[in-house]
């Protein structure tokens, strides 16, 4: 760039000591200089100086220029340093994004083995219904067993239980029998899970309920 701004070659072209080339070839950089536009401008304005006067002008456009180098590396570090620090900030994010995304999946799957081992031990307590039994859940054997297994202590020494019952006109249980001792604490515990779970269809009742190990 300094050599757009020698006052030899503004002189020349000036005075048309230039080739057509050469002119052309300033001129186009004058188009997208406006600073050595305005060197051409004022040195023709002058009509000719003398050589200090050339000298003088020449410091005065090589200082004009050095300010413009600083303005530019001044402009071009700060967009550096912005551009660092934006890359840094990316990179801390993608590191808290990946830390989060493996703390997650585990905690997922404790979860999920929480809930697999819950259904395990509802599914292992069932209840069936002897022969000759005419009582049946109004809801189905599966909702059935699945209130049994919800509201069952999960106390109880016996492995297997028979329950003998009678159901009313609204379908509600009563006259429950569970054939075990009424000193264990399984016994009461069946009576009120019979009274307050869902409603039968039929008269007599007969069942065996499979406790889980």
């Amino acid at each position: 760039m300094e050599n757009n701004y020698q006052l030899s070659r503004i002189h020349n072209y000036i005075h048309g000591l230039m080739t057509r080339e050469e002119m052309h070839a300033l001129e186009r950089e004058a188009l997208e200089d406006p600073f050595l536009q305005d060197a051409i401008d004022g040195y023709r304005l002058q009509n000719g100086v003398d050589a200090r006067s050339l000298s003088l002008l020449q410091q005065r456009l090589e200082k004009r220029i050095a300010v413009q180098k600083e303005q530019k590396n001044s402009y071009f570090f700060s967009w550096q340093r912005l551009a660092i620090g934006l890359v840094a900030a990316v990179m801390f994010i993608a590191v808290c994004t990946l830390l989060l995304l493996r703390h997650l999946p585990y905690r997922a799957q404790s979860n999920i083995t929480e809930v697999e081992l819950m259904d395990e031990s509802l599914v292992g307590l069932k209840i069936k219904a002897f022969p000759g039994s005419d009582a049946v859940p109004a809801e189905g054997w599966e909702a059935f067993n699945l209130f049994l297994s919800k509201h069952y202590s999960g106390i109880n020494d016996e492995k297997k239980l028979e329950v003998l019952f009678k159901v009313n006109e609204a379908g509600q249980p009563y006259d429950i029998q569970p054939q075990v001792d009424q000193s264990n604490e399984i016994y009461s515990q069946i009576i009120q899970i019979f009274q307050a779970g869902p409603l039968w269809k039929g008269k007599n009742g007969h069942v065996e309920i499979d406790f889980p190990e």
